[in-house]
């Protein structure tokens, strides 16, 4: 008895030192979609071939936090956005330039940005897979959006949000389309809410979807918001939703959120993966850009059961 038991121990010691065996990420999904982009983020730092850093006080006069780069951390096969009740400089503070932006010396608080500006943006058809966990504090605003690359400047260029979370109201996920009405300045919102019981708690799965009929949003497998494409039609004859959009995730401090306590801080916005999925055949910037793509994340079995911004 004390034999088997002996080697019970054994068994289940080698199991925890065998290292995590990778897995694939899936190349294809139902409904023709192909990856053709990711990142896992299984390195060490963060990947500038796909991302660039936010920084500074750039949007939002009422949020009070400056975006610096010792706040994005890739560690744990997970981005890790950080934020923390710390004076700190705004690196765009320029009192000769009189944008607002540039007027600000410091913030009490700093915290992480990164996007796909200018690095890639994403076509229609597209999916955009997330998952990701949300921070918890007083005053955390945590998003992640999509902005479109057109003539056209904000409302009317198009926006996407696919996880806008405030503090004051812990187990809520809004989701928005956002653009212009009639093409103008006006904004013109389609908005949801989802509750999510304690929802900081957990991963969710985040994927924004669109083709040229339909845009959604769903929320670890259920669709949450949608609307027609033909929607967002512009009297000029244009869609800014059908043009190409780039990838934003942040944390924001206050704004539309609560103001914060800083004793509750820091505190992080955690990204497991990012992956955009396409159809047809891949174009030849995109086979360049295409690894073989493999998470080192561990294989977990499903259970049975189931205002401007940021």
């Amino acid at each position: 008895m004390l034999y088997n038991t002996a080697m019970r121990w054994l068994a289940i010691l080698a199991l925890l030192a065998a290292p995590l065996q990778a897995a694939e990420v899936s190349q294809t999904l139902e409904g023709g979609w192909r990856l053709a982009w990711n990142d896992e983020f299984n390195g060490s730092k963060l990947d500038t071939s796909k991302w660039k850093h936010e920084l500074g006080v750039i949007r939002n006069r009422d949020a009070i936090q400056t975006y610096t780069k010792d706040c994005v951390k890739v560690r744990g096969g997970k981005l890790i956005l950080i934020s923390k009740a710390k004076e700190t400089r705004n690196s765009n503070y320029n009192p000769k330039n009189e944008h607002w932006t540039h007027q600000l010396k410091t913030m009490p608080y700093a915290s992480g940005s990164v996007t796909t500006r200018d690095v890639k943006h994403f076509e229609c058809p597209g999916r955009l897979e997330i998952r990701a966990r949300i921070p918890k504090a007083k005053g955390v605003w945590p998003a992640l959006w999509t902005m479109h690359v057109n003539q056209y400047g904000w409302p009317a260029n198009g926006e996407i949000d696919i996880l806008e979370h405030i503090s004051q109201e812990p187990d809520t996920c809004y989701s928005l389309f956002r653009w212009g009405r009639n093409g103008g300045n006006e904004e013109h919102k389609v908005i949801r809410t989802t509750n999510i019981p304690n929802y900081s708690a957990d991963f969710h799965t985040y994927v924004l979807e669109w083709d040229e009929q339909t845009m959604r949003i769903l929320i670890d497998d259920k669709e949450v918001n949608s609307t027609p494409m033909s929607a967002a039609d512009y009297p000029d004859g244009n869609n800014p939703l059908r043009t190409p959009c780039y990838l934003i995730m942040n944390t924001a401090i206050d704004g539309w959120a609560e103001a914060p306590d800083a004793s509750q801080y820091p505190v992080q916005f955690e990204i497991d993966y990012v992956r955009y999925y396409t159809k047809g055949n891949a174009t030849n910037e995109e086979a360049d850009d295409e690894k073989p793509a493999k998470s080192s994340k561990k294989k977990k079995k499903k259970p049975s059961k189931k205002k401007s911004k940021k």
